[in-house]
């Protein structure tokens, strides 16, 4: 570690940094913002993929996607609070959704339901209504991503507190919610979508993202009840295999070293980051208009990769520990199949996995990295590790984790 950047340099180097970074990952135009006890710097870099004339400016929105979950989550707790909701009642019991999970496996991840998003012309009610048709990956408990599952908490919020998750976003500010936007102008937020708390109407700008870290740091407790706020920092169901963190919190994804909380956005062709460090009372955001292949650059995934260790540096933040080498959990033979839509098949030297179905290419050779998880050969940035996992003591794995999302075994 330097030691502590000067103030006067911190945005200067942030700036080359971004600079030379986005280009190499071919993002047109890219956000970026630090967070260091109470200052904050925003650096802006290139053009709106959609106008080539008009160039990123710190009032820019970006799709924030999937960070909406923690204002989601927040919402609901606060809702509890009230008295308004029972996060341990059935939501079927709270709302007129047929579905029997609590608020709380939703947020915490563990309800088991398929990771569903809707259609365009999707009402929130009937999405809800149509997942809960749909049958479980697997029995409760286990984590396993769920898009769908904070429809039916928006549903949920509106109906015992009055409005949903967009209204109360509207309400607290200065985060956005928007139908979608062109060239900076934002269109219209149908109230009634079922994507509304999974984020994918949901813009904001660094700096927005930057308050957010700010209080969910520093909850003043007027508006954000710390012990609320605590709440949802606290991991409530472990990632199998660690792939892109070590734990799901009530809304965050929670890092134990470094010690952090955070999450992404994948919506829309852009990509988002938000990574919070209580012990150093500092954030950074990313937010990046070309997302990025799943298996690799270029894109916003793979521009994070190369740029965290030199911002975690600039933030006086300790790089992140290595994984430990943990003994695998199945043997070599058990491993190859079919999961989901991902194919997993023993090649001459090591596991290869084929992602057409993905939108990638169709093979990529896969290296394994600790335990029963892998990466892709040569660790590309922006690439997403893949583990396998299953009931303790099996001996075939159920299911493979692309990143967070589960794929039950099916061959």
């Amino acid at each position: 570690m330097s030691g502590r950047t000067p103030d006067r340099l911190l945005e200067t180097q942030a700036r080359e940094l971004l600079a030379a970074a986005a280009p190499r990952h071919r993002v047109p135009g890219a956000q970026l913002g630090l967070l260091r006890g109470r200052e904050r710097v925003v650096i802006t870099h290139g053009t709106r993929r959609d106008g080539a004339d008009l160039p990123v400016t710190p009032d820019t929105r970006f799709h924030a996607g999937s960070i909406a979950k923690a204002l989601a989550a927040q919402l609901v707790l606060e809702a509890e609070s009230r008295g308004e909701l029972d996060l341990d009642a059935p939501c079927s019991g709270q709302a007129d959704v047929d579905w029997d999970d609590t608020p709380r496996a939703l947020m915490s991840q563990t309800s088991g339901r398929p990771n569903e998003l809707p259609g365009g012309d999707d009402s929130l009610a009937g999405f809800c209504a149509r997942v809960a048709t749909m049958g479980r990956l697997h029995a409760p408990g286990r984590f396993s991503y769920c898009n769908a599952g904070w429809s039916v908490l928006d549903l949920v919020l509106r109906e015992r507190s009055g409005a949903g998750f967009a209204e109360r976003v509207v309400e607290r500010g200065p985060h956005r919610c928007t139908g979608r936007q062109r060239g900076g102008v934002r269109g219209v937020l149908r109230r009634d979508r079922g994507d509304s708390a999974a984020g994918a109407v949901w813009w904001a700008t660094a700096d927005e993202l930057l308050a957010l870290a700010a209080r969910q740091l520093r909850p003043d407790g007027r508006q954000d009840d710390p012990a609320l706020v605590a709440a949802m920092q606290q991991p409530t169901a472990r990632v199998p295999g660690a792939t892109v963190g070590d734990a799901w919190g009530l809304g965050w994804m929670v890092w134990e070293q470094p010690r952090a909380f955070g999450w992404a956005g994948f919506t829309g062709g852009h990509r988002a980051y938000l990574r919070c460090f209580p012990d150093q009372d500092a954030a950074l955001v990313l937010l990046g208009n070309a997302a990025g292949p799943l298996f690799g650059p270029p894109g916003g995934s793979a521009l994070f990769d190369d740029l965290l260790d030199d911002l975690l540096d600039l933030l006086d933040v300790p790089v992140p520990a290595t994984a430990d080498a943990t003994a695998p959990q199945f043997a070599p033979d058990t491993r190859p199949g079919q999961y989901g839509p991902v194919t997993v098949s023993e090649g001459t030297s090591g596991l290869l996995v084929d992602g057409r179905m993905l939108g990638g290419a169709a093979e990529h050779r896969l290296t394994a990295a600790y335990g029963d998880t892998w990466v892709v050969d040569g660790g590309p940035p922006g690439s997403i590790p893949l583990a396998f996992s299953g009931d303790e003591g099996a001996e075939v794995p159920a299911f493979l984790y692309l990143g967070p999302f589960a794929m039950p075994r099916l061959a």
